[in-house]
């Protein structure tokens, strides 16, 4: 026992001299390294920042800056290499992340030089929680000397710290009052009429000549005034015809525009369109005069200098606003329409967006219509709407049918319906007399009820509108007591937004009571019902829009059995109204009124078509019409269509009776044409020189021996010529009169005359 306990102890004491000595040689070593070190850079490497914040500043700046930081290096003895004079042009202080500044501190960190100069703290950065943890990090973290040369800062020194603690508040304060400084000048260029570098698309600016001598600086410019661009406003007006008159989707604009290589907004840095742009021309206040200015400022982060945007509040922003009617593009009628038609889209998206904000699909009926149909074809059996497939989506059929929960196999030739229903509106409502009459008559009360009512609407309105100005009143004397409530600002703000909508409601008001509104005529009716069927026949989703309200909204089709075939037809109903045609037309150019119930309002007609296939005669029997309308007799006809005589017979009354018609007798019809047979008769061949002849002043017999012709032949062909040439044809008696031999000669006579020839 007592021998295990003395080798314990003994081997105890050998371990502690052996960490012992190991230690000391560590020491050694370290302090041989570093006379090693100093006996080496003996001139300690140096390296230096410069920056300039703004790219109007001169490239020469950063020169400037690191020939004075060498001019200290060397006074101190220090080594400044090129490879180590780090810089950052056209940078702000304000920016955490910058090119040069990034390398330094990788350099730094590594031991790549020992001391670091700047020209000033504000060359290394412009905010305070930048400038002072980064000196830190620099100097206890990666060893290295920090020398100021224009503010005496020198990290070796005793209380540098608050030196630069104070120089870099300085730096940041000066960035805050360049701010309010810049500011300042902007609103008083704003105030004065000037431009401010705010025009959006469709605008641009020109000099205001002599404004240069009232500004100070060397190479002054002159003052800028906003002007309607030509070029960008036209493509202004083609956006919102698109949105509002055809009522064309965003997608389909932002395509088309990109189609057309549509130029864009002169701060634009993708040549390309996007959705967002289009729809921030739609809403831009300023097409209509009204420029606002400062709705928005910059807030910067100041541990990164990332800026972002903040909204600020209405109440600052109203002095700001400047109504320039000069500068008008889109009328207030447009522009409004379009806000309704963005706040509607707004609307019908929120039910299918995520908690996120984030679209998860459309609902029914709130895209853009893609043709004429659209939504509109209603399965009678089950109740469905149409969907399009077939090739090139030439059909419409009942998604149910194979599902198994409908019946209804048939499909529907779309471009077929679509004609049928439009040539059915066509000719049984817009060019019926009756219901011109109606819709006049309904227009007409529309008319005056508008006319009636609108002094009592404007009314109302300035009443509204004064109740909420005591509204604000109130509002703002809470705020001036000192009464403290978190939603009074948000009330306060609401209750100016309704004040600005209700002054636009008078300013309309107002504007159709001075223009005033003209009483519908028969004219103006004809005239819009016209162009009504002309947008039906167009393949803008306005024109799906128009339809839907005319026949109500949907059209039901359900399968009809043909004379015991397999194949079933398709048969559509719908419903006209009174009211819906005079909504459509009123909708086109008057202003919206309300149509009102009149006695003819209640005046509709159930419309039926069959959607059949079309006959093989159907496409010929068109071409022969047409033909036939260009008063061509059939055996021309025949000719130019390759076919039979009585092919075409056929086809014409194919037509005629396909379309329920009387097709006119062939007698009757031969007498209209100018031209009544295949090959000119003998009368129209001859009628020339029959003319000829009777003008050298011969007796029609004459002329008919000679020609070896009919006396009554004779007499067609003077006839026609005359004719012919839409002159009235002389009488025979008349002309007898004027000739020296007014009868023939008799066979007698002429051997009288012969014998007495002889004797001579």
């Amino acid at each position: 026992m007592t021998q295990t306990n003395h080798t314990q102890q003994t081997g105890d004491g050998t371990n502690d001299s052996a960490a012992v000595s190991s230690v000391r040689r560590s020491r050694r070593r370290r302090q041989a390294a570093s006379q090693l070190n100093s006996a080496v850079t003996t001139d300690e490497i140096a390296a230096s920042y410069s920056r300039y914040s703004s790219d109007q500043q001169r490239e020469e700046g950063i020169l400037d800056q690191q020939r004075a930081c060498r001019t200290s290096a060397e006074a101190n003895g220090h080594k400044l290499l090129v490879e180590y004079e780090y810089a950052d042009e056209a940078i702000s202080g304000t920016k955490l992340r910058r090119t040069g500044l990034d390398q330094l501190l990788r350099d730094a960190e590594s031991g790549e030089f020992r001391v670091l100069y700047f020209y000033s703290l504000s060359r290394l950065a412009r905010e305070s929680v930048i400038t002072m943890p980064m000196l830190k990090q620099l100097v206890h973290n990666f060893g290295v000397r920090v020398i100021s040369v224009t503010e005496g800062i020198d990290s070796d020194r005793d209380g540098w710290e608050v030196i630069a603690s104070i120089m870099s508040l300085l730096h940041e304060r000066y960035i805050k009052e360049l701010s309010a400084n810049v500011f300042r000048g902007q609103e008083g260029a704003v105030l004065s009429g000037f431009a401010v570098g705010d025009h959006c698309f469709g605008y641009t600016t020109v000099p205001v000549e002599g404004t240069e001598a009232t500004r100070h600086g060397k190479n002054a410019k002159p003052r800028m005034r906003y002007v309607i661009d030509p070029v960008t406003s036209a493509w202004v007006l083609r956006i919102f015809f698109w949105f509002v008159r055809e009522g064309r989707s965003i997608r389909w604009i932002t395509r088309e525009l990109n189609r057309r290589s549509a130029p864009k907004d002169h701060r634009a840095t993708t040549p390309k369109w996007h959705h967002q742009q289009v729809a921030g021309v739609l809403g831009r206040v300023k097409y209509v005069g009204s420029w606002p200015w400062g709705e928005r400022k910059n807030a910067r982060d100041p541990l990164t200098g990332q800026v972002r945007q903040e909204d600020r509040p209405e109440d600052a922003c109203e002095k700001w606003i400047r109504d320039l009617p000069y500068l008008r593009i889109i009328d207030d009628e447009t522009f409004d329409a379009a806000q309704r038609m963005l706040d509607a889209n707004i609307e019908r998206h929120v039910a299918t967006r995520r908690p996120n904000g984030t679209l998860a699909g459309s609902q029914r009926g709130s895209t853009t219509p893609r043709h004429l149909l659209s939504g509109l074809i209603q399965c009678g059996e089950c109740g469905a709407t149409f969907h399009v497939g077939g090739t090139h989506g030439r059909y419409l059929f009942c998604p149910n049918y194979s599902k198994g929960n409908c019946s209804c196999k048939t499909q529907l030739r779309r471009d077929r319906a679509e004609s049928m229903i439009l040539e059915r509106i066509g000719t049984g409502i817009l060019d019926d007399d009756n219901w011109f009459a109606a819709i006049f008559e309904s227009l007409q009360c529309s008319w005056r009820e508008g006319m009636r009512r609108r002094p009592a609407e404007l009314a109302a309105a300035e009443n509204c509108l004064a109740d909420i100005d005591r509204k604000i009143e109130r509002l703002i004397d809470r705020v001036e007591n000192g009464y403290e409530d978190s939603g009074l600002k948000e009330r306060l703000s609401q209750r100016r937004s309704e004040r600005r909508e209700q002054l636009k409601t008078i300013d309309r008001l107002k504007k159709t009571r001075e223009q005033g509104s003209h009483e519908p005529t028969e004219e103006w009716l004809r005239s819009e019902l016209k162009q009504l069927g002309r947008e039906l026949r167009t393949d803008i989703p306005a024109a799906a829009i128009a339809l839907r309200n005319l026949v109500g909204g949907k059209i039901v089709v359900t399968e009809v059995s043909n004379d015991g075939r397999k194949r079933h037809d398709l048969q559509g109903r719908f419903t006209i109204k009174v009211d819906s045609v005079a909504a459509a037309v009123a909708g086109f150019s008057l202003a919206p009124e309300t149509i009102q119930d009149s006695s003819t309002s209640n005046l509709s007609e159930p419309i039926v078509i069959d959607f059949v296939d079309p006959s093989p005669l159907e496409g010929p029997s068109e071409e022969a019409k047409r033909f036939y309308d260009m008063k061509l007799m059939n055996s021309e006809i025949a000719k130019r269509m390759c076919i039979s005589k009585s092919q075409v017979t056929k086809l014409l009354k194919y037509w005629f009776e396909s379309r329920a018609l009387t097709m006119p007798d062939g007698r009757s019809r031969r007498s209209t044409l100018k031209r009544k047979h295949s090959e000119p008769p003998l009368y129209q061949r001859i009628s020339d020189q029959v003319k000829q002849l009777c003008d050298d002043g011969l007796l029609l017999g004459v002329i008919a021996k000679r020609l070896k012709c009919d006396r009554n032949t004779i007499t067609k062909a003077i006839t026609y010529w005359y004719e012919s040439r839409e002159l009235e044809a002389p009488d025979g008696r008349t002309r007898r009169k004027t000739l020296d031999r007014k009868r023939e000669k008799r066979r007698g006579d002429e051997d009288r005359d012969s014998k007495n020839d002889a004797a001579a």
